[in-house]
């Protein structure tokens, strides 16, 4: 319904701003393995980076995003 869409927009725009505040660094790991589900080996090629330190950068990339937005918000990024 009408109020579904309202607060999937508002969480959006919430989310969307939040992103911009955080590094690039941290942007681009979150999109890349929290959104578009890519994997460490692609992402690393794609930042020209060992995969191996990519875990650890999205845990702390989360964990600055966690901050900013409500945990439920988060939390659907984590299960991805």
């Amino acid at each position: 319904g009408i109020v579904t869409r309202l607060i999937r927009a508002e969480m959006q725009g919430s989310v969307k701003e939040c992103l911009e505040r955080l590094g690039e660094q941290d942007r681009e790991i979150l999109i890349l393995r929290g959104i578009e589900q890519s994997s460490y080996r692609e992402i690393g090629t794609i930042l020209k980076v060992d995969p191996s330190v990519l875990p650890m950068r999205y845990r702390r990339a989360l964990e600055r995003l966690r901050k900013e937005l409500p945990g439920s918000v988060v939390e659907e990024l984590v299960e991805v």
